[in-house]
């Protein structure tokens, strides 16, 4: 495993917060295929798929620092929250479950209750008794229900802590900063400057990672696209903004004012969370054949086909560097969907 030696003063901030034996570092290669091609613009890819085998992709940072956060605060058992199909959820647990912690997840009710993909992973992990089912209508108020539950374990001396949906926490923070590390560990390995960083954002904390993290580094000549997968540009800055007090927080310091440009983008089909279409099936079958890269229809593919519109519609200037976020593991629950698309690739 590389040793965990960073550039300051991202070393110095994070020295102590992250587990010693867990990955970090992820390689970076040239994409071929795929991806518009041009001379003046090599692209890379960068693996962050093969963090971990069990925790999809980039989510893996943020366990990083959350782990020796519960075990330096005594936790005994966790809630998380997310959707049935949850990375975060289905990942988180079993990572605790190796550790010996009691987990409970509060999750959204499917509307399909079938049992596949991460759905019929995590009742693999958890009995029914640990696994509570909110409707629609309920979800709303999920984290207030989470906190109620904690506070009864808490008082019955069972030290409890909520994990909110994505791993939304103070505690991720040091974990996400490593992807602005990584990268520039992979910019000098390739001798590359990147000019544009092209990651994807569910809730948004790997994304605010990789910013804090760049700011922090003084990384600020690339411009950042971010496809938007899930939420509003608002509640991005939002997070942003929080990620942002827990930073100068962490560092005692304020943060330097200068930034890399940031664009959000809307993906370029079927824009509503969750969603997938024949296109996404279809660039799914594309992009394994022409690139190697077998990633999930919802996260992954849309994310890669919105960079592909995005770099057809204006040709990118210097080298670029696209993240792969999710894993193949995160393809589970579309095998039937995938299957029906074969005759038309």
């Amino acid at each position: 495993m590389t040793e965990m030696i960073f550039n300051q003063p991202l070393q110095q901030l994070i020295t102590g917060h992250l587990d010693p034996e867990l990955n970090w570092h992820s390689r970076c290669h040239p994409i071929k295929g795929y991806l518009p091609q041009y001379d003046t613009a090599p692209l890379f890819i960068k693996r962050e798929d093969e963090l971990n085998a069990n925790a999809v992709g980039t989510k893996h940072r943020k366990y990083l620092s959350l782990l020796p956060n519960l075990q330096h605060s005594g936790i005994k058992q966790v809630i998380l929250i997310g959707s049935a199909h949850s990375n975060n959820v289905f990942g988180l647990s079993q990572m605790l479950l190796s550790l010996g912690y009691q987990v409970t997840a509060l999750v959204k009710a499917p509307g399909n209750r079938a049992l596949t993909g991460n759905h019929l992973l995590l009742n693999m992990l958890l009995p029914p008794s640990q696994i509570v089912y909110l409707t629609h209508q309920e979800w709303p108020k999920v984290l207030q229900m989470a906190e109620a539950m904690s506070l009864k374990l808490n008082r019955q001396g069972i030290k409890t802590t909520v994990i909110p949906e994505g791993g939304y926490s103070e505690a991720v923070l040091p974990g996400i900063l490593t992807l602005a590390g990584d990268i520039q560990k992979n910019s000098d390995q390739l001798n590359t400057q990147f000019e544009g960083i092209w990651t994807d954002s569910g809730t948004g904390v790997s994304a605010i990672g990789l910013l804090l993290g760049m700011r922090l580094l003084g990384i600020t000549e690339p411009t950042v696209h971010i496809t938007q997968i899930a939420g509003t540009p608002e509640e991005f800055h939002q997070r942003y903004r929080q990620f942002e007090k827990w930073m100068e927080k962490l560092q005692r310091s304020p943060l330097p004012k200068p930034a890399p440009k940031v664009r959000l983008l809307r993906p370029a089909t079927a824009a509503s969370y969750g969603s997938i279409n024949k296109t996404l099936l279809k660039e799914s079958w594309i992009i394994a054949r022409e690139t190697g890269l077998l990633m999930d229809p919802v996260y992954s593919v849309k994310h890669l086909y919105t960079v592909k519109c995005e770099m057809m519609l204006a040709q990118p200037i210097g080298p670029q560097l696209v993240l792969y976020n999710g894993g193949t593991l995160g393809m589970s629950g579309f095998q039937s969907q995938l299957a029906s698309q074969e005759s038309i690739v």
